[in-house]
């Protein structure tokens, strides 16, 4: 909390005031304030703080962003003129709320540098093209769903489905190459917190990592600016030429928390009572990533939403996959077969990612397509087919070892290298009822990942294993 005698000195430098009309939960009713804007900061005479959210006639409505009382006819006075936030390299290893304030018990970020919580997004002749592979260590996204740097990517599912654990896998894949991860968590409850620092922690990566939290008992606005609030710390790494991956984690709730806060405020409400610019308060937020033409640096995002009951005409759902360059969908109806991770790659599609990747090649993933196509029709004959014929055999065979090879966990994670060769021997090994992945798996792991492979040394590295295959050791 400020003190009196920043509120004195604000008065004194002829700041101008306001005085309070109504209270009401988080906003505050004020009397016009002379010169204030929309996101301007205003700091009230008790130590209170609060965000200009809407300009009235003849008052403001703002947004309390600390729990100090507020009191009818208490005096308000403009503090700053935009609402910003600490930022800068300080915060990487740290745990902080939406304001900035640690949570992680390892005391005050000494950073002077700030960033804007609301700011445009880069227009189009600054933006460069989307094109560098962004490697997920999640061998079916990597094949099937390929992602590219600056890319906007929906991550779909319903509850449980597997979508935080996807992009905890790519979290740490990215932050062990030393890429820059921000990871927003709105209105999730602390058990999760802890879950993920655990497995930040263990993979030895939180030093590339910023955690943003607002949990579920946090007041709305609070909730409200988490996006915000890591996007602002985003963005000081991409113009300053870093790459950045952004993970929000998720955007349903955060709709969920504006729809109430609109509804208090008594704004109008469209389909479903989210109000009518919900689609633009999303859609400005993403577009604050991608690629910077004069620089290449990269702001990628993964945005989480939920899709009740595996519905995906959600309303909220249809709005995320429209504003976005592609969705990966998760099916609990494959999380209960244990499949992991349980995507379906029928719904799914990458729709800037394809053919940026050159190691693992277009007709490795076709083939790969293809080949789980064949499978699925297989199997389904097999329900009802005592025999089957010798092809419809081995393209069951085919599709269980590749089903086989892209079950992960947390602690399996692949380079773009490891992936082409785990799956060309699937595809290419003469006798796949005998292959054992298990065994694969672990020769692909002693490729060296930080090594770089010219195609001649993959197809050698191929053939070898497949000749080791027919004879294990």
């Amino acid at each position: 909390m400020l003190d009196n005698k920043v509120f004195a000195g604000l008065i004194k430098k002829g700041q101008p005031t306001g005085e309070v009309i109504a209270l009401s939960g988080f906003t505050v009713n004020v009397s016009p304030i002379p010169d204030v804007k929309v996101y301007s900061v205003v700091l009230f005479s008790g130590g209170a703080q609060g965000v200009v959210w809407q300009i009235h006639d003849n008052s403001l409505d703002i947004l309390l962003i600390n729990t100090t009382p507020i009191y009818a006819n208490e005096l308000a006075v403009l503090y700053k003129d935009e609402f910003r936030m600490a930022v800068g390299k300080e915060l990487l290893g740290r745990i902080i709320n939406p304001l900035g304030k640690p949570l992680d018990g390892k005391g005050f970020i000494p950073t002077k540098k700030e960033g804007a919580y609301f700011r445009p997004a880069p227009g189009f002749k600054d933006r460069g093209m989307v094109e560098d592979p962004l490697e997920s260590g999640v061998t079916l996204v990597d094949v099937i769903l390929p992602l590219v740097k600056g890319q906007r990517m929906a991550v779909m599912g319903d509850s449980k489905s597997g979508k935080t654990s996807f992009m905890v896998q790519t979290a740490i894949h990215q932050a062990r190459a030393g890429q820059i991860v921000v990871y927003v968590l709105v209105a999730k409850a602390r058990n999760e917190l802890s879950r993920i620092v655990q497995h930040f922690t263990e993979a030895k990566v939180l030093k590339n990592i910023i955690l943003v939290v607002a949990d579920s008992a946090e007041p709305l606005p609070i909730g409200f600016l988490a996006p915000y609030a890591g996007c602002a710390i985003a963005e000081d790494f991409w113009y300053n030429k870093q790459d950045v991956l952004i993970i929000y984690d998720d955007f349903t709730n955060h709709a969920k928390i504006y729809r109430e806060m609109a509804l208090l405020l008594n704004q109008n409400v469209g389909r479903e009572a989210y109000p009518g610019d919900m689609f633009h308060v999303h859609s400005a937020l993403l577009e604050r990533a991608g690629k910077l033409g004069a620089t290449n640096a990269t702001q990628t995002v993964l945005v989480a939403g939920s899709t009740p009951n595996n519905d995906l005409t959600d309303y909220q759902a249809t709005s995320l996959i429209s504003m976005s360059d592609g969705q990966i969908v998760f099916d609990t109806e494959a999380m209960h077969e244990g499949i992991r991770p349980a995507i379906n790659t029928d719904l799914s599609v990458s729709r800037v990612g394809g053919g940026r990747n050159s190691i693992i090649s277009h007709d490795i993933t076709k083939a790969v397509i293809k080949a789980i196509g064949r499978y699925k029709k297989a199997k389904e004959m097999t329900s009802f087919i005592e025999q089957i014929s010798e092809a419809s055999r081995l393209e069951v065979a085919v599709g269980q070892r590749i089903y086989e090879a892209i079950q992960q966990d947390y602690s399996e994670y692949y380079n773009f290298y490891q992936e082409r060769v785990l799956l060309e021997v699937i595809l290419k090994t003469n006798d796949p009822t005998s292959l054992d992945v298990i065994w694969l798996k672990e020769e692909v792991d002693k490729i060296k990942p930080d090594k770089e492979f010219t195609t001649p040394q993959l197809d050698s590295l191929v053939q070898d294993l497949i000749k080791k295959s027919a004879r294990p050791t």
